[in-house]
């Protein structure tokens, strides 16, 4: 998910990847509540960090207290620790487990906004496509 919202957000200024500490398929629950806003997660699969070794990243975003902890061996300028609640296990009931993934969807959106406002716009004259030295920032968000 927050993949694909960096990507609504602010693709121009970054180059988002995602990747995790085991693969498997997108969750039902996020596809639909990303679908709401637009954005068809339908044909994406995860990445493992492992695929991503090699590639060298401005920022390193992890999104949960267990990643946050692991040494993630990604080459970066900074890593950023975000921690949210697993949308899973609020409940069993689907309902609420929709309504988390949801939660969990705006929280992102918008440190992520934040995140774009802070990283991005003061310099916003020193990163555009007319600048000399033109580089996209990289982010790897686990």
């Amino acid at each position: 998910m927050a993949e694909a919202l960096l990507h609504h957000i602010d693709s121009r200024n970054f180059d988002a990847f995602s990747a995790g500490l085991s693969c498997g398929q997108v969750h039902s629950l996020a596809m639909e509540v990303m679908k709401e806003i637009g954005i068809d997660l339908s044909g994406k699969s995860p990445k493992s960090l492992t695929e991503l070794k090699d590639e060298v990243f401005d920022f390193v975003i992890t999104l949960d207290g267990i990643t946050a902890g692991l040494d993630h061996s990604l080459t970066t300028a900074d890593t950023v620790h975000w921690t949210f609640e697993d949308p899973l296990a609020v409940s069993n009931d689907v309902q609420l487990q929709r309504r988390a993934f949801r939660a969990l969807r705006d929280q992102i959106a918008q440190r992520l906004r934040l995140f774009d406002i802070v990283h991005i716009r003061p310099g916003i004259s020193e990163k555009t496509r007319f600048a000399e030295d033109h580089h996209t920032p990289a982010i790897h968000a686990q």
